[in-house]
């Protein structure tokens, strides 16, 4: 693990492996407030990683901003897809896709105090596979929900993300203590190791 100053931003990198393939886990933290996690993606030369195949990586972000309560979950689009604004309070827990063609973006914000976190998708950050399910899921907050509770498997069906379990029923989160989860995919072709890390920036206003 290295921790080290880059112009404005703290950074902390940790190294990883697991068999044949290489990770790396970045944060970066702005004097400004932003915060930009990151996960890279690479392997050693193997038959197995010369396969086209699709990494997929999960950050659970609990903002809690100003106060663990009183936080609710907005979407912007454009063009708008609810009514004529562009912004939108997402009103249950639900699972949603990034959509380019809307320019689509999430915020957290504070109902008494108007302080916001601006969740901005990367430009790497991919699509989602049947076995990655998903980019966005937006929960209400539940003590023990850190995972879903699936050990390791073989069996893809089992071993996928199954974040669909904290939604049944789904739930208000309207000024509420709220959790999102944002995943990334990346496309891993051996012969193309560029633009192999992904991640959202998380961009603070209004405090």
């Amino acid at each position: 693990m290295a921790i080290y100053v880059d112009g404005a931003e703290v950074v902390l990198v940790s190294e990883m492996q697991a068999g044949w393939y290489r990770y790396i886990t970045e944060w970066r933290l702005h004097a400004n407030g932003t915060i930009r996690p990151r996960f890279g993606f690479a392997g050693t030369e193997n038959r197995c990683t010369c396969n086209l195949h699709t990494h997929h990586v999960y950050w659970r972000l609990d903002f809690d901003i100003r106060t663990p309560a009183h936080n609710v979950v907005e979407e912007f689009n454009d063009p708008p897809i609810v009514g004529n604004s562009n912004w939108h309070t997402k009103q249950f827990e639900i699972q949603r896709q990034r959509a380019a063609g809307h320019k689509r973006k999430w915020r957290v914000r504070n109902t008494i105090s108007g302080e916001v976190y601006t969740i901005v998708p990367g430009v790497h950050d991919g699509s989602p596979t049947p076995f990655g399910v998903g980019d966005l899921w937006v929960l209400r907050y539940h003590p023990g929900e850190i995972d879903d509770g699936q050990g390791f498997t073989t069996d893809p069906n089992l071993s996928r993300a199954h974040l669909e379990r904290f939604m049944s029923p789904p739930e208000s989160v309207v000024d509420t203590d709220v959790v999102v989860w944002y995943a990334g995919h990346y496309v891993h072709d051996a012969g193309i190791e560029v633009g192999n890390r992904v991640g959202p920036d998380l961009i603070p206003t209004g405090w």
